[in-house]
């Protein structure tokens, strides 16, 4: 379930912000909403299917619409208006309006568990786009990188997206929204790390295959003692972590090779199975195995926390007795495509040590309340303690079907459907009314600014036809007299203003209202 939550909290941005009379042709929508309940599946806890036709680009035009409205009284503001006038531009070339709709249903099954199906609804045409091709790449096929997964892996993510499409998003952004001066500053930093590594960004993606995954791994055989409260210490298995790319050269392995060259860093070379694994010493106080370890072998790159991870994923690969092999596995994902862009994997073994220590923990603290929020925690987001997800992702023409199990049920996902909605609110709420105080407040201090500029060019007129100099106290009657309506400016919140001597500055007695 916890998958689902970000999907949940942007669909319900989305949605809020989305103009309902986008679409006038309701045989559009008709077809849409048939279109994303072939994917699902009819008669279980849960049916969803929601149409976003437009919700992205009202989202956009809400936004240009409100920058729009600033007022323009410094350039910071005029750049960013003419910055909004470019995004509507950017995001349809690169794919972000092909967001069409979304559905979701839950099927429960004998064995307790839940048969999920989540359907994205794209627009064909932007299939091709630099956003979906890195998000999920192209045609589904059976991927290679899995038979890197070691056999105690207990939380993957593999994918078919391209990374260098995510490159040629940043490349076009930069095109898109910097000054030339932008554009030539951001071409000199990529110039000075291609000096330093030994290869050009450009280079470097395009030397990137198109999957890879990482994973979080759990030991079997050792386990490590994490500090708590009053002295004690708690077991848990022993972490790794792991991460490999497909590679088409070795310019990414030397973009790595060089800078540790150069900073003569201690490097430990081992071998297994051919290939040379390189570990970095790099004592930090932390309490699980550190020795970030990296090594080449058939054409992918592996990098991890340590060399046996790295040694563990390549006799896996080989022996082909990894993840993939175990019955766990198998029976998670029994009549999945093996042809795919990428799957979610959440052992239960996972969720039951995260379950145990986080109750050792507060136990440990003696602190009733914290054990007593832990379980209101545990039970608000569902955890169950052995709570297990299995998902395969596949690129469609019309869009990306996420089809698997998971121990959540129809009622605990449609129970966070609806405080997402609630959830994202107060988020934006949170970030919003900040950032609107902060806004008021910076506009009334460029007031408070132009009153005491006001005064300020006042004093100089009555100085200069009263023949006053320099240390002269002015007289504040004849000098309102050159300010229109004959009145001192207020302080828009609420300061009182200080004269000052003629060569002296006006003050305001509010703290960072003051004349540059």
């Amino acid at each position: 379930m916890r998958k689902l939550l970000p999907i949940l909290a942007v669909l319900s941005l989305t949605l809020a912000t989305c103009n309902t009379s986008y679409s006038a042709d309701p045989a559009a929508t008709r077809l849409r909403f048939n279109s994303i309940l072939t994917n699902l599946d009819a008669g279980g806890d849960l049916l969803l299917v929601l149409n976003l036709e437009g919700c992205v680009q009202t989202l956009v035009n809400h936004a240009s619409q409100f920058v729009a409205a600033l007022p323009q009284d410094d350039n910071d503001t005029a750049m960013i208006q003419k910055t909004f006038t470019k995004i509507p531009g950017y995001l349809q070339r690169n794919g972000f309006y092909g967001l069409q709709g979304f559905g979701m249903s839950v099927v429960p099954r004998a064995d307790g568990l839940n048969t999920v199906k989540e359907f994205v609804a794209r627009d064909r045409a932007a299939a091709e786009s630099p956003l979906w091709r890195g998000l999920v790449g192209g045609q589904p096929r059976v991927l290679q990188c899995t038979g890197f997964i070691p056999a105690d892996s207990v939380l993957v993510r593999t994918s078919a997206g391209e990374l260098s499409q995510f490159w040629k998003l940043v490349r076009s952004g930069v095109a898109d929204f910097a000054t030339p001066a932008g554009i030539a500053a951001f071409e000199a930093q990529l110039s000075n790390l291609a000096t330093n590594m030994g290869a050009h960004p450009d280079k470097l993606f395009e030397s990137l295959g198109n999957e890879g995954f990482c994973s979080l791994q759990l030991s079997t055989n050792n386990t490590i003692e994490i500090p708590s409260a009053k002295g004690s210490t708690i077991k848990i298995p022993s972490p790794s972590f792991l991460m490999v790319l497909a590679v088409k050269d070795d310019t990414l392995l030397k973009a790595i090779e060089q800078p540790l060259t150069r900073a003569q860093l201690p490097v430990v070379k081992t071998e297994c199975e051919s290939a040379k694994i390189s570990s970095i010493n790099l004592p930090m106080p932390i309490p699980f195995p550190f020795q970030p370890s990296y090594a080449v072998y058939a054409n992918f790159f592996l990098l991890g926390s340590t060399p046996e991870v790295l040694a563990d994923a390549i006799k896996a690969f080989k022996g082909k007795n990894g993840l993939v092999a175990t019955p766990e596995y198998k029976k998670a994902f029994l009549g999945t495509p093996a042809a795919n862009n990428g799957i979610v994997y959440l052992s239960p073994r996972f969720t039951r040590t995260m379950t145990e220590f986080q109750t050792s923990m507060m136990a440990s603290s003696g602190d009733p309340s914290a054990t007593a929020m832990s379980s209101a925690m545990q039970k608000l987001f569902g955890a169950k303690g052995e709570e297990m997800s299995a998902f395969v992702i596949q690129n469609l023409p019309d869009g990306m079907l996420s089809t698997g199990l998971t121990s959540s049920g129809g009622k605990e996902i449609a129970g966070t459907l609806l405080l997402a909605p609630v959830a994202t609110v107060g988020l934006m709420a949170a970030i919003a009314v900040p950032s609107f105080m902060k806004a008021r407040t910076t506009s009334q201090g460029h007031s408070c600014i132009n009153n005491m500029r006001q005064i300020e060019a006042a004093k100089e007129q009555w100085a200069l036809a009263a023949a006053k100099k320099e240390g002269d106290q002015p007289d504040i009657p004849a000098v309102l007299e050159y300010i229109k309506g004959a009145k001192l400016p207020v302080c828009p919140q609420g300061g009182t203003y200080k004269i000052n001597a003629i060569g002296v500055n006006v003050e305001c007695s509010i703290p960072g209202h003051v004349l540059p």
